[in-house]
């Protein structure tokens, strides 16, 4: 896709262990529509940490296994995605950087329609993220140094 989005909200950064036990990389998790309704979940670069393609590494985690395949393999997917940033939002262990209100960009990748909502979401896009202030982009580089 290569088209840009940028928006202005609550942004949840964390890392994840993708493939255990080293394989890691930077995530956000933001939320922008109509109420919310599209979940943002996409990838900082950080030179030294992969840049995984977020479907896949649901893939890996066998998503249908836990959403079922009645909305198909990529929706199953698409939910994993979405549940890893919710749940990063909400829960409260491990290192991550919770801003209520900042601006942020996302070089889209992939743009899925759900087939039902989840976690309060119709529409996911993935891809390469950024915070606007780069004070906040520092900070969020060291949850992972």
């Amino acid at each position: 896709m290569g088209s840009e989005q940028t928006g202005t909200g609550r942004v949840t950064v964390f890392p994840l262990t993708h493939h255990w036990p080293d394989r890691r990389c930077l995530l956000a998790y933001t939320t922008t529509g109509y109420f919310g309704t599209t979940a943002i979940v996409g990838v900082l670069p950080v030179p030294e940490l992969e840049h995984p393609e977020l479907l896949a590494v649901a893939a890996a985690h066998h998503a249908q296994g836990l959403y079922g395949s009645r909305g198909g393999h990529e929706n199953a997917c698409a939910g994993w995605v979405i549940c890893t940033g919710w749940s990063a939002r909400i829960g409260g262990s491990g290192p991550r950087l919770d801003v209520t209100n900042t601006g942020w960009s996302l070089r889209l990748d992939r743009r899925i329609k759900l087939a039902q909502q989840m976690y309060g979401h119709d529409v996911l896009h993935t891809g390469t993220f950024a915070l606007d202030d780069g004070e906040l982009m520092k900070q969020a580089l060291q949850l992972v140094r």
